[in-house]
């Protein structure tokens, strides 16, 4: 008789603790295209909506091996303080894993200034200018921001 009752006391503990539980977001695992005309050949700032607690692991491939120059990236999320090593013809492929924090957008850019085609993978590319072309009399310069430089393998 104690032995049943011990049995239905766990079965009735793994009910309650199961209902209370719950589930965790699926995995995220994605692969980004990187090149001069932005992230998956669409310019601006990479958007990904997450769910807090959810792992997330997006490999960034390098793109610009049509170019004569080893075309350099760095990728980042600057809210979660995460960035690539150096995305390029010798590194063409680079692995961010992290897990959200919170529920919401994450955003990844370049923030390597000077590599070609920067304006397509940072802040929404819709309406900036192309390099050569100068802002309009109404509309101030874009200053640079300095590079975060924590590496992730």
């Amino acid at each position: 008789m104690k032995k049943i009752f011990l049995l239905m006391l766990v079965l009735v503990s793994i009910l309650v603790v199961s209902a209370c539980a719950q589930p965790q977001p699926e995995k995220e695992t994605l692969r980004v295209e990187v090149s001069r005309s932005g992230f998956n050949q669409t310019p601006g700032e990479f958007h990904l909506e997450v769910e807090k607690g959810q792992e997330v692991e997006i490999t960034f491939i390098h793109e610009d091996g049509d170019l004569s120059e080893n075309n350099r990236h760095i990728i980042a999320s600057l809210e979660y303080g995460i960035d690539t090593s150096i995305l390029d013809r010798n590194n063409p492929e680079v692995t961010l894993r992290f897990t959200a924090n919170k529920t919401g957008e994450v955003i990844f850019e370049c923030i390597l200034p000077g590599c070609i085609g920067h304006h397509n993978l940072h802040e929404d590319a819709e309406g900036e200018h192309s390099e050569d072309e100068e802002p309009h009399e109404d509309e101030e310069p874009h200053e640079e921001e300095e590079p975060h430089t924590q590496l992730v393998a």
